[in-house]
């Protein structure tokens, strides 16, 4: 899982050269060449683990499992918290929010048994992330506040200002800029305190980002300049040519154009002089859309021309990293091939004794054969339960998995529509997730049930209701929804078309529905009809909907979906606009 240009603390790979890398590696599978049940072996497993989160997911998760095994035979609660910290954090990686959520817990759960409030505190920080970035902004404040309250248990300062840091990033995104304001002010403190120059210089830049976000715009430079003297102090050329930037797209607000171009051209001398394609890429992004608004042209086409050659730099950087990534992981895998290669020469070794064993033990076994065929038989009722409840379990893990699959796509898209600029193409994103998040939820329920085959959509509905709210960042004080389900049982397949309508009714209601000026109610009824018929209705007191919706020219792809999933549960529905708008549709149980 890539994170984006957020200032947020995380827990970390250290950055070490690819030749650092691969020595590293090798020493640790050395020690697994025999391995033990002992602390190093969980140490040479964990920091397998390490290294491989961020650069292969699935080996990380592997490690980290192998780790987690051992520590829990030697009964070690150090190392079992480590190890699940790992766990959840590659699981975290993978975009797998579910089990690396039930890791991190269990890793909470260990060190506030053992007393290790500061560790307890990091795995909060790292939950807090990982909501963070799937927009739960309420869930990652909650975990963030708990990180903080356990580092200023401990008086660690340095931890405060990073947990005041990532508040900051939270209030920041939600607008609460008075709030933004005060924890930013806080972690400065604190770093002024531990002369910490970059962090300073970290925590000056947020709070300018803040103050342009309120058009305060002096303010907003004065705290970014403060932070550039700081940056050249720390002589910190990435973050020089970040705070350049972030100028010159002050002054673009401020439509200072000149101001802005000298920022920019100061960026541009700067990143000849060291390799850094990502930088240059924002640079002549900006340069081309200062030129643009000038009505330069010809400047503007130059500086376009330098972008994409910034780009194609990009890709060549981005292509050696992935050569240097498949051939860490092939050395790995070589030297896994190895190891196993002197396990089955030992084996072979065991074997022989063991095949002279057997056959003294051959006598024994043929004594008592007899009273193992009355045995059998009085277990062979109990095996059939057995394997009934693994098929049962079998069908539980597939739905887990589709789930997790739906929300590794969720987890992507999310990524993608953070990057996109243009309000019609995120719409088309956000609308796309909810469709995907509706589907994970059914195949959620399936696997947390005891009945396979039929659900009641009550949970259901409540879950996806809730899931809109997050997804289209709607405070429930703003759009208010009752409902109303009676207590019935759909089969899965009718369930999902049912779930997938309704998501194509609120997601409409909350765009479109209700005016800023407007608090809505939206109501849901799903109940028995006569003869054998169910009936859902959903309503609201919005603005209402335009009387040629249905025509050809005019459906949109949400419209054409509740159409689609309505001939599939071989329903009637119909649309009335009157002081809002009312759904119905009537269709068999």
């Amino acid at each position: 899982m890539k994170r984006l240009k957020i200032i947020l603390l995380i827990s970390f790979v250290p950055f070490l050269s690819q030749a650092q890398q691969n020595k590293k590696i090798d020493s640790l599978l050395n020690v697994l060449k025999a391995p033990k049940l002992d602390t190093l072996t969980v140490y040479a497993y964990n920091e397998l683990a390490t290294e491989f989160i961020g650069l292969d997911n699935e080996q990380a998760v592997f490690y980290a499992r192998k780790g987690l095994k051992v520590s829990n035979a030697i009964k070690n609660k150090a190392m079992q918290a480590w190890s699940n910290h790992l766990q959840g954090l590659s699981y975290d990686y993978s975009g797998i929010a579910d089990s690396a959520f039930y890791y991190y817990s269990k890793s909470v759960e260990i060190k506030r048994e053992i007393g290790d409030v500061n560790g307890e505190a990091n795995t909060f920080l790292n939950i807090g992330v990982m909501f963070f970035y799937q927009k739960e902004y309420e869930k990652a404040e909650s975990n963030y506040k708990k990180a903080l309250d356990l580092f200023k248990s401990t008086n660690n300062e340095v931890r405060i200002a990073a947990a005041y840091n990532n508040l900051g990033a939270i209030y920041r995104i939600q607008k609460k800029y008075n709030q933004a304001i005060e924890t930013y002010n806080q972690s400065y403190k604190l770093k002024d305190r531990a002369k910490d120059t970059l962090g300073m210089s970290i925590a000056l830049n947020n709070l300018g980002i803040v103050y342009q976000y309120m058009q305060q715009f002096e303010k907003a430079e004065q705290l970014m300049l403060k932070s550039l003297d700081f940056q050249n102090r720390s002589k910190n050329n990435n973050g020089l040519i970040s705070s350049y930037v972030s100028l010159a797209n002050l002054k673009i607000k401020q439509k200072k154009y000149e101001a802005a171009r000298a920022y920019l051209d100061q960026a541009i001398v700067l990143g000849k002089s060291i390799d850094m394609p990502h930088e240059k890429l924002d640079i002549y992004q900006l340069y081309t859309h200062l030129d643009s608004i000038k009505g330069d042209y010809k400047s503007a086409f130059e500086h376009l021309k330098m972008y994409h050659e910034a780009t194609d730099m990009v890709i060549q950087s981005d292509r050696k990293k992935e050569t240097d990534k498949l051939e860490t992981i092939y050395k790995t895998k070589e030297k896994e091939k190895e190891i196993e290669v002197n396990k089955r020469i030992i084996e072979s070794r065991t074997n022989a004794i063991w095949i002279i064993s057997i056959i003294t033990s051959l006598l024994l076994v043929l004594a008592f054969r007899l009273f193992w065929l009355r045995y059998k038989l009085n277990q062979s009722n109990k095996k059939l339960n057995v394997l009934l409840v693994q098929k049962e379990d079998l069908v539980k893990e597939i739905h887990h998995r589709v789930k997790n699959n739906l929300q590794v796509i969720s987890s992507l898209l999310n990524m993608h529509v953070r990057k996109v600029q243009d309000p019609d193409s995120k719409k088309i994103f956000d609308d796309g997730i909810s469709r995907i998040q509706a589907m994970s939820i059914i195949h959620q329920n399936i696997y947390s049930n005891t009945n396979l085959v039929e659900l009641n959509p009550k949970e259901y509905i409540e879950k996806l209701i809730q899931q809109l709210y997050i997804t289209y960042q709607i405070p429930e004080k703003k759009i208010k929804i009752n409902s109303a389900i009676e207590d019935i049982n759909l089969d899965i397949e009718k369930l999902m078309s049912l779930g997938l309508i309704l998501n194509e009714l609120l997601s409409n209601a909350f765009k479109y529905a209700f005016t800023q000026s407007h608090d809505g109610l939206i109501e849901i009824i799903l109940r028995k009809a006569n003869d054998n018929m169910l009936e859902l209705i959903v309503k609201d007191d919005g603005i209402g909907i335009k009387n040629d919706i249905h025509d050809a020219e005019n459906e949109s792809l949400g419209m054409r979906l509740i159409q689609a999933f309505s001939i599939k549960l071989n329903g009637e529905q119909r649309f009335e606009s009157e002081k809002g708008t009312i759904f119905t549709l009537k269709f068999k149980s």
